[in-house]
């Protein structure tokens, strides 16, 4: 019994730690299964980021007019993060976006005002 209870609770060190790494493998990664794991991973947090559209980061890869769009983004603190979206048809040059984000996977996204982005932010997007 007592070597079945080892077993068992290495088994779980074992999955927490791969867990936790691959948590911190995918926070700012922004390929696809990067993007899936944070969609449903439980420790990372639902919240906006902000992006420039610079159309000439953006590419139509599916041939559909479906843009990807791999830019630099700004959480509400001023912290930096890589992105990468697809847009329904090429969006508008200079315009802000708020992203509905979860970790590196994008939920929505939606065009916002000068006024609705924090000031720091807004400085950061523009340098």
């Amino acid at each position: 019994m007592r070597s079945f209870l080892r077993v068992f609770l290495v088994g779980i060190l074992i999955l927490g730690l791969g867990y936790l790494g691959a948590c911190v493998y995918a926070k700012d990664n922004t390929g696809q299964a990067a993007q899936a794991f944070n969609g449903y991973n439980v420790l990372v947090k639902r919240e906006p980021k902000y992006v420039k559209i610079d159309n000439k980061e953006a590419k139509d890869e599916d041939g559909y007019g479906n843009y990807t769009y791999d830019l630099k983004s700004y959480d509400a603190d001023g912290h930096e993060h890589p992105i990468k979206f697809m847009g329904m048809g090429k969006l508008k040059q200079g315009h802000y976006l708020e992203l509905d984000t979860k970790g590196s996977y994008v939920y929505s996204y939606k065009e916002v005002f000068q006024k609705d982005i924090p000031s720091d932010v807004y400085t950061k997007l523009n340098l």
